[in-house]
């Protein structure tokens, strides 16, 4: 008898521990960089798989495989997926899913399949560059809290954005793998990011931890920097990377940081940005900066470096770009800068850490709406 039960317990644990390593979705699908051409897709599978993103025209019945393709190779025996799709069509919309095949042994001659898994269909729209305004939601500072992450979004009726956008220290700091989606990406994708995409600004938390340099991992971009700009039909979202606040030699880096640097090249870079055509052309110009760019206002002695540093290579580009609004965070106390309060040619807004914001652009204005996770108005404010 007590080996009859044995013998039952034993199968019982083998068949638990089979249902437990299924292949399955384990985070996303989150849309990254959507273009009027192009999409990235990201997911994670639980087990090492090789993997598609099947697309075809909302409304039709042919369908495409795509696949992430390098040095001649389709990306398999993996759990990570980004898949680029290009030659997409301008304000087109598509519906995608996930198809996955595990792979239970990867042998120089022999490959071994087990379960194949394909997801629900999902819809998304590229870009379209001649839509007019649109509304966008920013935070920043929500420090790995999901919870107040969900509320600030319901608070800024997010269903009716078209953008989204983390401007910086949403997580402390990358722990492990798992730590962006813990932080940030699962609720995303709970809510719009399988269909919207969302966009990054990285903070200085984001760039500490023994997995910091994986960051760009998450959130990959065609050209591989981590900052850069968004074309939202007439509305240029400029994106600056603003690194660590303290200098590079502050003994808790370990001699390993080197922000000077990267943002003169940050500076190189938006220089030439704003002689762009497309800068150019956009009606409303705005920067989301983590740390906001002002002569005078914050003075945290060491903790200020990094402020003082981006201000002073980035802010004289800035001054004379017709910028309409910056909004930042960092500081984690709200704050609304007028034009020249403190060098700055163009309105600040900054988040504290249990704030967002909702812009409503459109007819050649910007609303504003800032609230914080009570509910409470923290602003409201027309910008033309």
């Amino acid at each position: 008898m007590k080996r009859n039960l044995l013998f039952i317990f034993l199968l019982l644990t083998i068949m638990s521990g089979a249902a437990q390593n299924k292949l399955q979705i384990s985070h996303g699908p989150y849309l990254q960089e959507v273009t009027g051409d192009g999409a990235t897709f990201v997911f994670l599978t639980s087990e090492k798989s090789f993997s598609a993103i099947e697309l075809k025209k909302e409304g039709t019945d042919t369908s495409s495989l795509y696949y992430h393709t390098q040095y001649g190779f389709r990306d398999a025996y993996n759990t990570f997926h980004s898949i680029r799709i290009e030659k997409l069509e301008p304000g087109c919309t598509y519906q995608y899913r996930i198809c996955s095949k595990e792979m239970r042994s990867f042998e120089p001659y022999k490959v071994t399949f087990g379960d194949s898994i394909a997801s629900q269909w999902y819809t998304f729209k590229t870009i379209d560059p001649k839509a007019k305004g649109g509304a966008i939601f920013i935070t920043s500072d929500t420090h790995n809290n999901t919870k107040m992450l969900e509320t600030l979004l319901e608070l800024c009726d997010y269903k009716t954005c078209d953008a989204f956008f983390y401007a910086g220290d949403v997580m402390n700091y990358m722990a492990d793998g798992e730590t962006p989606f813990h932080a940030f990406i699962d609720t995303s994708v709970k809510l719009f990011a399988s269909s919207t995409p969302f966009e990054v600004v990285r903070g200085n938390h984001e760039t500490r931890g023994k997995l910091a340099r994986t960051y760009p991992h998450f959130f990959p971009k065609k050209d591989g920097k981590i900052y850069g700009s968004y074309l939202l039909g007439d509305i240029m979202v400029v994106m600056i990377d603003c690194g660590e606040d303290k200098p590079d030699d502050f003994w808790v880096y370990s001699g390993l940081n080197d922000f000077d640097s990267y943002r003169t090249e940050q500076a190189k870079w938006l220089k030439e940005l704003v002689k762009t055509k497309e800068f150019k052309k956009a009606k409303y110009r705005i920067v989301i900066s983590h740390f906001p760019m002002t002569k005078g206002i914050y003075d945290y002695k060491e903790l200020s470096h990094g402020m003082d540093d981006l201000s002073d290579k980035c802010l004289p580009i800035l001054n004379k770009a017709k910028i309409d609004l910056m909004v930042s965070g960092h500081t984690h106390e709200y704050a609304f800068h007028e034009k020249n309060a403190g060098g700055n040619n163009f309105p600040i807004l900054v988040g504290s850490n249990q704030s967002a914001a909702r812009l409503d652009i459109a007819d050649g204005k910007i609303k504003i709406k800032a609230v914080d996770k009570n509910g409470k108005i923290l602003l409201e404010r027309m910008l033309q």
